[in-house]
């Protein structure tokens, strides 16, 4: 079981491996039932209460480092995130002299080093965790139905102010039709619905063998997604499904072409389209975002990235999107796209996480091909909603998405960096001779 949980995560300690479970289930069971809570703590006037939640993702990485300091040693993640930061902070410093900038900036990634660590125990779960994350999936779908077609919850339409910052929760957008009514169920708005409704169906899918289960699974979700009336969710949500129903043997390959195709799409746009006028209808489904997102967010958005960045190094950690209403309310700008959020925050230096990023997914396998699916999937979907989408800004996504990473980097170590790994040659398949090297293996 201790090979199993070491295996499976970025985590050298069983014990530490379930703390990261317990948080993660924690936190992504506040998410999926954000709205109520929110409610309650607006009806008893203790709105902030609900930073507790970001408490279960700082508790687990500080128990780590704790126990790793113990050791006198430090992982390797913790010194590479720390260097971004403090990089990309002093940049977000000098262009904008915010400090409390750079903090929110902190907490928009921060799930992505919780994600990293956790890796495949999030993405290919246990059996107890697998049943949790399912019983989720659940909760949304019914969240969204009751909201869609039977009631009109309480808090539908109410703000609480944090601060000085008012957060809708599950916005009441004032649309007759039924049908086109955004919903957000229990969560705290549509676009919550829309990311993490497509990452836990993603790690149904890869879990479940039964193609019938899987069909039904991924058609429920792509209802609830096509419910909440985003389109962008849906347009990159539904081929990965078609992906995950079919034969296991063409899988990877096809959500690599997946993320290929939504990349290059994430960066042309907001790039291509400058200038651009295009013809667009009324209402949630037609083009009309687009258009708001050509004519309006996109130019502004790089009008704010050129008149504020330092050289090549961006506006710097929190340069644009949610970290605005902090230090510039006036100049917020939503991004509304994951490169120009990316290209904000660290410059030309996205094009080297990015590439890393791209580097892993590409690599051989060398340790179990089974749990590189889901994060495959995961950063598919994650670069197909980001055309249109901060998709980082959003905390659940953010989470899915960092333990794609870890996935990623842990299962396509070097062979020479395995030399001994016992646990990897009895799961992967591979043999060890007395030379002791393992051959990896293509997916």
């Amino acid at each position: 079981m201790a090979n199993s949980v070491i295996g499976a995560s970025n985590i050298d300690g069983p014990r530490l491996a379930a703390l990261f479970v317990f948080c993660c289930c924690a936190y992504l069971t506040v998410y999926s039932v954000e709205a109520p809570i929110r409610y309650g703590l607006f009806l008893s006037g203790h709105d902030s209460l609900i930073f507790i939640r970001d408490g279960l993702m700082i508790t687990p990485m500080l128990v780590l480092f704790a126990a790793h300091a113990q050791q006198l040693r430090v992982h390797p993640a913790f010194v590479v995130a720390g260097l971004l930061i403090i990089l990309h902070g002093l940049v977000l410093v000098g262009t904008t002299g915010s400090v409390t900038g750079v903090v929110y900036g902190v907490k928009v990634l921060m799930n992505l080093l919780v994600g990293f660590f956790a890796a495949s125990l999030l993405l290919s779960p246990g059996r107890r965790t697998f049943g949790w994350l399912a019983f989720l999936w659940l909760v949304i779908l019914v969240g969204v139905f009751l909201d869609k077609f039977v009631m009109s919850f309480p808090w539908t339409g109410i703000k609480t102010v944090i601060g000085d910052l008012s957060v809708d929760v599950s916005k009441d957008w004032e649309i007759q039709d039924g049908f086109a009514k955004r919903v957000a169920g229990f969560t705290r708005s549509s676009i919550a619905v829309a990311s993490i409704m497509p990452c836990l169906s993603i790690v149904l899918l890869c879990k479940i063998k039964e193609r019938m289960w899987r069909l039904l699974i991924a058609a429920l979700a792509v209802g609830v997604v096509l419910l909440t009336t985003q389109k962008g969710s849906l347009i990159a949500f539904t081929p990965i499904a078609l992906i995950l129903c079919a034969a296991p043997e063409y899988r990877a390959n096809r959500l690599r072409w997946a993320a290929g195709l939504y990349l290059i799409l994430a960066i042309a746009l907001p790039v291509m389209t400058v200038g651009l006028h295009m013809e667009h209808g009324a209402g949630v489904f037609s083009t009309e975002s687009l258009f708001l997102r050509v004519a309006y967010t996109w130019p502004e958005a790089w009008h704010w990235i050129d008149r504020h960045q330092m050289l090549w190094f961006g506006v710097g950690l929190g340069g644009i999107g949610a970290p605005q209403r902090l230090y510039a309310p006036d100049n917020f700008n939503p991004a509304d796209n994951v490169f120009l959020l990316l290209f904000a925050y660290f410059g030309v230096f996205t094009f080297l996480y990015g590439g890393w990023i791209g580097h892993l997914m590409l690599r051989p396998v060398t340790g179990s091909p089974e749990r590189m699916v889901p994060a495959l999937a995961i950063v598919a979907f994650a670069l197909g909603y980001g055309v249109v989408l901060s998709i980082l800004e959003d905390q659940s996504a953010s989470l899915f998405l960092g333990a794609a990473i870890g996935v990623l980097w842990r299962e396509t170590i070097p062979v020479r960096d395995r030399v001994g790994d016992r646990y990897y040659a009895e799961q992967s398949g591979f043999t060890a001779g007395r030379n002791r090297y393992l051959r990896p293996r293509r997916l």
